[in-house]
């Protein structure tokens, strides 16, 4: 039976030998001057995550392994899941020992779609800033939204945190009650159509496999 896109993180991300990985929000932004030398700005289009992934050396059977993998995610329609592997989860519980089974939620999100508020955390459970969530919102399809942390915030005795500001901006269709994903967070994203390298064969080795990845939100 065929693989289903996206990708999950098992299919996919897990089994790449990864040796450097880039993880940005880069921004979309139009600038232009005045006559009186102000600089104005304006969003253009929405903010999505991107990087690049190189993998290294690995020996023949190793990339026998992986590579019909990148090539299966570099056709038309193909997604995968990926996550940035320096920030597993929240920084002060890497691994999720302390979160344990919590089922964390959205509690609200403001008006002004740039902060969001958590519940369903252990009592007094703390969030660095530059910690990462993810939800799912909408439908047909569903998509995948991954969030940073501006600043810490900490739950109350209840779980609940109180308002607190994410990049990039947060789009239509979140609503409270979803799902929240702390522990490897992940977006859905392609590869960059022409930005993958083969690799080259050298010594009983296959190195430079590598490529660029773009978050999709379809």
């Amino acid at each position: 039976m065929p693989l289903a896109f996206p990708l999950t993180l098992a299919q996919f991300m897990d089994l790449l030998p990864v040796s450097v990985l880039t993880f940005d929000c880069p921004e979309q932004v139009f600038t232009s001057r005045t006559a009186g030398g102000e600089i104005l700005s304006a969003d253009i289009g929405p903010r999505l995550w991107q990087g690049t992934i190189e993998l290294g050396r690995m020996t023949p059977e190793e990339a026998a392994s992986v590579l019909p993998l990148i090539r299966l995610a570099r056709g038309a329609g193909a997604s995968f899941l990926v996550r940035d592997l320096s920030r597993p989860g929240p920084r002060l519980d890497p691994k999720g020992l302390i979160l344990g089974a919590a089922a964390v939620k959205i509690a609200s999100v403001a008006a002004n779609a740039r902060e969001i508020a958590l519940k369903g955390l252990p009592a007094n459970y703390a969030l660095s800033a530059g910690d990462l969530l993810r939800f799912g919102y909408g439908s047909s399809p569903v998509r995948h939204a991954l969030h940073e942390l501006v600043a810490p915030v900490t739950a109350s005795a209840s779980g609940v945190t109180g308002l607190v500001e994410v990049v990039p901006p947060i789009r239509p269709g979140a609503v409270a009650d979803a799902a929240v994903t702390l522990v490897k967070p992940s977006c859905k994203a392609v590869i960059v159509p022409g930005s993958y390298q083969p690799g080259t064969p050298r010594r009983g080795l296959v190195e430079g496999v590598g490529f660029q990845f773009m978050q999709t939100l379809r």
